[in-house]
């Protein structure tokens, strides 16, 4: 599997990224009810959490197929990543200014969730 990088520090980076992509789509789509309440949000919330969950699981999915197909040509997929990780990282950083204490802790996950990738598609830039 990590022979489709030809790199194994961007593997490495990749499968550390996938790992924080399943304790997400973990909490979000089986352990909703849990997660919501200890981020003290409304359990109305449950809906579109699981959205949330599913969305990522997508991303998971095509995260462990490059492991299988390699990264070549997958720019479309690796710029799309970029993008919502970005996205949620922003939209955490703007709860966390309104006052959501409970975001703080997921504002520094996701920022770190957010180095790994644009770490590993630096990496790889020459062949997406």
């Amino acid at each position: 599997m990590l022979e489709k990088y030809n790199d194994n520090i961007t593997a490495t980076v990749f499968g550390i990224y996938l790992l924080g992509i399943v304790i997400y789509v973990v909490q979000l789509i089986f352990m909703t009810e849990i997660w919501l309440k200890g981020e003290e949000i409304d359990l109305s919330a449950v809906i579109v959490a699981r959205v949330m969950g599913a969305t990522w699981l997508g991303f998971g999915v095509g995260m462990l197929l490059t492991y299988f197909r390699g990264p070549d040509g997958q720019m479309s997929f690796f710029v799309g990543l970029v993008v919502a990780q970005i996205g949620t990282l922003l939209c955490l950083l703007n709860a966390y200014m309104q006052g959501v204490s409970k975001a703080g802790d997921d504002v520094i996950i996701v920022t770190v969730l957010l180095v790994l990738v644009l770490t590993g598609c630096y990496r790889i830039k020459s062949r997406l």
